[in-house]
């Protein structure tokens, strides 16, 4: 196994929600971090500029977190800038990797690139059916990363590292709440109500859709420990937990941990997307046996305390 010092990891999107998280992971474990995105000049959709910056820098590993990304409402609303801008990225990127075949790209590929109708998403079925209209623009360009990923290992060799990922949550997200994540808007609102003495909190959807909660942190270490002892995985495997809650359910347990005791209004205008999005967890634990997830409670209690200060 390599010593850390010796992985030189680039994260595209890197000054971002995950991004951020994921860097504090890989530099406490000793890695050569650097962030790539617009903000660092460093823009994908420049192909030449982001071919020169990744170039110069070398890197082992690319984490692709660069996305064009925001709520169901927002992939909705800007669903052809959301196709064009994300497969820009991805076709640049994997262009920019066919000259760095000794580079391995690690890939996150949000969940709702599975087939809407599905209860439980198994990878046997990821390509068994279409993707919920709510997310199409989105999930459609997530799936691509599958293809690519295949089409470039076949003809140039480019190694990729493709996991799937259930909605995540935690600290360093946009407080925007049509660019957060959605259990950090919600955290976001009771956490604003609570100071403010809100009578009242909207909450957008009916409630009833059940997602599957991943701690940003744990994605974080997942992160690192694919970089230091997996070389390769190519067909995309969970990041599961075989668990979900409902959005009541999410509610129910904020307002408890805030002692919030205001009125829940539910605007039905905003669509709720998939039913239920919840992972299958038997090959996560072929490949992470000992992985242990951080408690819900103690999770949320983290990003609550995040939102407490940041507000």
């Amino acid at each position: 196994m390599r010593k850390s010092e010796d992985y030189r990891v680039a994260i595209l999107g890197g000054t971002g929600f995950a991004g951020r998280n994921v860097r504090d992971e890989l530099e406490s474990a000793g890695m050569c971090v650097d962030t790539f995105s617009r903000t660092t000049g460093c823009d994908l959709l420049d192909l030449p500029t982001a071919w020169a910056k990744l170039d110069t820098f070398r890197p082992t590993h690319i984490i692709n977190l660069a996305a064009h990304v925001g709520s169901v409402n927002f992939v909705s609303d800007f669903a052809a800038d959301v196709v064009d801008v994300n497969m820009r990225m991805l076709l640049n990127l994997y262009k920019i990797a066919e000259h760095m075949r000794d580079t391995i790209i690690i890939n996150p590929i949000a969940n709702c690139a599975y087939p809407g109708f599905l209860n439980v998403y198994d990878e046997a079925n990821f390509w068994s059916g279409p993707i919920h209209p709510s997310v199409l623009s989105y999930g459609s360009t997530r799936r691509m990363i599958d293809v690519l990923s295949h089409c470039y290992s076949n003809q140039y060799g480019v190694r990729s590292a493709n996991v799937f990922v259930p909605n995540m949550y935690g600290p360093f997200d946009s407080t925007n709440p049509n660019k957060t994540h959605a259990l950090n808007a919600l955290v976001i609102k009771f956490v604003k109500a609570k100071k403010e003495n809100a009578p009242e909190v909207e909450v957008w959807g009916t409630g009833k859709p059940i997602r599957e909660w991943l701690f940003v942190k744990d994605f974080a270490r997942i992160v690192r420990i694919l970089i230091e002892t997996k070389e390769k995985i190519l067909s995309p495997i969970n990041i599961a937990q075989n668990h979900g809650l409902s959005v009541d359910e999410l509610v129910e347990i904020i307002c408890k941990q805030l002692a919030y005791e205001g009125a829940i209004r539910k605007n039905t205008k905003y669509q709720d997307g998939s039913p239920k999005k919840v992972m299958d967890d038997t090959l996560f634990r072929q490949w992470f046996p000992d992985f242990r997830f951080t408690n819900f409670q103690k999770g949320l209690s983290d990003t609550i305390d995040y939102y407490s200060v940041i507000l």
